[in-house]
């Protein structure tokens, strides 16, 4: 399928607070995620947005001109829970996306000129798929090779890949989990390899599987933890990975070569490992905020905040600044859904019932925080009553 760019202007923008506006879709967004970025800050990512019908690419023109670029519709026919982008070129990107079905599709999107076409490249489901509804998601390219990791409530992780040039798919080998997998994430090994994942079974247990070997190479014991992060490491082999917390997070260093650097990273035994690295997160508005959604991708997590006090907050792991990007939205709605974080922590999409809220967080700008003044967006329900 193939159809024209067109471009989708935002129902209202904030004036009094630089970067911050918001867009009415009309139906209510059931899953986001941003793709990497393209060529560093000079173009700015893809987000999917699943929705009751399928996926919606757009791109936000970062965020001084408030404007969202459509980019193309892929119809799927049944509600997209979970929804994950990678890059495959400036022109290229594939979507894997989880349905209300079970399935777990894959597609192509190709920038061809002025037009955009879209083709499903795998399908995931039946005898071979989940029999529960999946409960996280993620996928990588190592070369030509599409992986993609699931897990669902019937305590098992599906991993299947298809090579993206010739179309050859792979029968999908399943794992049996102790307890439901509350987050899947691959780890970066390096620029062109990313065939190890990590899984987090339950609230309090990280284990990691070799894809290509399909052993289970270790066990990670963080204590209670919300969301799955993970970064290369400069100057070792592997990748760390991020466990992020309620208050904040722990890191673990070399994990993906126990047999030659567990010291380096793993210490402990059953029941608590001690991190490589760790910290928390502080923001402006302290304890006080409720924290209705936190997402973390590569070094970058994400916090909104409902309430008074609340607000979002964008912590780099790689910084020492534990407290991050404070940008004060008074979120007075419990109907916040999904949220989503780009890579480089200057852009977080919020869905707030048929309304997706773009923030640019202001890092690395040029114009600073001190831009951002205090601002508020009411909900009742669905539709904002106040702005």
């Amino acid at each position: 399928m193939t159809i024209e760019l067109s471009e989708c202007v935002p129902t209202r923008a904030s004036t009094s607070t630089p970067g911050v506006s918001i867009h009415s879709l009309g139906t209510r967004t059931l899953s986001l995620a941003f793709s990497d970025p393209l060529i560093s800050d000079q173009v700015p990512p893809v987000l999917a947005r699943g929705h009751s019908n399928g996926i919606t690419l757009l791109r936000p023109v970062i965020f001084r001109t408030s404007r969202l670029q459509y980019l193309c519709e892929i119809f799927v026919g049944s509600a997209t829970k979970l929804v994950k982008v990678l890059d495959g070129s400036l022109t290229t990107f594939f979507v894997v996306s989880v349905h209300a079905d079970y399935a777990v599709r894959s597609h192509v999107v190709k920038f061809e000129n002025s037009a955009v076409s879209t083709d499903q490249v795998s399908t995931l489901t039946g005898t071979s798929g989940h029999a529960a509804p999946v409960s996280c998601l993620d996928a990588s390219m190592s070369g030509t090779i599409l992986w993609t990791a699931t897990a669902s409530d019937d305590n098992t992780l599906i991993i299947s890949r298809t090579d993206t040039t010739t179309g050859d798919y792979v029968e999908p080998r399943a794992y049996r989990l102790s307890y439901a997998a509350c987050d899947v994430v691959f780890l970066p090994e390096s620029a062109v390899s990313r065939t190890k994942v990590a899984v987090l079974e339950g609230p309090s247990r990280i284990r990691v599987l070799d894809c290509i070997s399909g052993s289970w190479l270790l066990s990670i014991y963080p204590g209670f933890t919300t969301a799955l992060s993970s970064f290369p490491v400069s100057g070792m082999k592997g990748a760390a990975i991020v466990a992020v917390t309620e208050k904040g997070w722990r890191a673990y260093k070399g994990v993906t070569y126990p047999e030659d650097e567990a010291g380096q990273g793993i210490r402990g035994g059953s029941g608590y490992t001690y991190p490589s690295d760790q910290g928390l997160f502080r923001g402006k508005e302290g304890d006080k905020a409720v924290d209705k959604v936190a997402v973390a991708v590569g070094r970058t997590v994400a916090k909104i905040g409902v309430g008074a006090e609340g607000g979002v907050g964008v912590f780099d792991l790689g910084s020492s600044n534990e407290y991050g990007i404070h940008i004060p939205i008074k979120f007075t709605t419990s109907d916040i859904s999904v949220a989503a974080v780009s890579e480089d922590g200057r852009s977080v999409a919020i869905a707030c019932g048929t309304e997706l809220v773009l923030v640019a967080s202001g890092k690395d700008d040029e114009v600073g925080m001190d831009s951002f003044e205090e601002h508020s967006v009411v909900y009742n329900d669905r539709l904002p009553i106040g702005y």
